[in-house]
C-alpha cells in the first residue's frame, strides 16, 4: 500500500492565489545516495513567487510543486546503500549553487527526496525558522 502526502501544487504560471492547489500525492521513494525528508518547515522566498508568476530565469513544467530553495526536516528513510546519515537525523535540504546536479525543487510538500550531499545536519537547539 502506498502512502500519500499533501503538496502545494501550481497548475500553471500566474498569481499564487489563482494557481496554487493543495493536492494529495504519493510519498516519493529515495534511490541510492538519496534520503526521504519529512519536511518540517520551508520558507517562501520572493524568487519562489516570481517563478510561479513566470517572471524568473526559469519556469517549471506545470503542474509543479512550489518551493525552490531549501527546507528543514528529518530523515524518514534512506535509499539503498546510502551511508553517512541516520533515519531521524535533523537536516536542512540546501540549495548549493556551486555543486553540480539538479537544483532543490518542490519543497512545499510534506516529503521530498534529496541527494545526501545537500543535507547538512542541523543542531537541535536551532529553531526551524532559523534553520531555513
Amino acid at each position: 500500500m502506498s502512502r500519500s502526502m499533501r503538496a502545494l501544487v501550481a497548475v500553471a504560471a500566474g498569481e499564487p492565489t489563482d494557481v496554487l492547489r493543495l493536492e494529495s500525492r504519493p510519498v516519493p521513494t529515495p534511490d541510492a545516495g538519496q534520503a526521504l525528508i519529512r519536511v518540517k518547515a520551508t520558507p517562501v522566498h520572493a524568487s519562489d513567487l516570481h517563478v510561479l508568476r513566470g517572471r524568473y530565469g526559469f519556469s517549471p513544467e506545470f503542474p509543479a510543486v512550489g518551493g525552490n530553495m531549501e527546507c528543514v526536516g528529518r530523515i524518514a528513510d534512506l535509499g539503498p546503500q546510502t551511508e553517512g546519515l541516520k533515519v531521524g537525523e535533523r537536516v536542512v535540504v540546501a540549495a548549493i549553487p556551486a555543486v553540480p546536479g539538479p537544483p532543490v525543487a518542490g519543497t512545499w510538500q510534506e516529503y521530498l527526496v534529496a541527494d545526501t550531499y545537500r543535507l547538512p545536519a542541523v543542531p537541535e537547539q536551532l529553531s526551524d525558522s532559523s534553520a531555513c
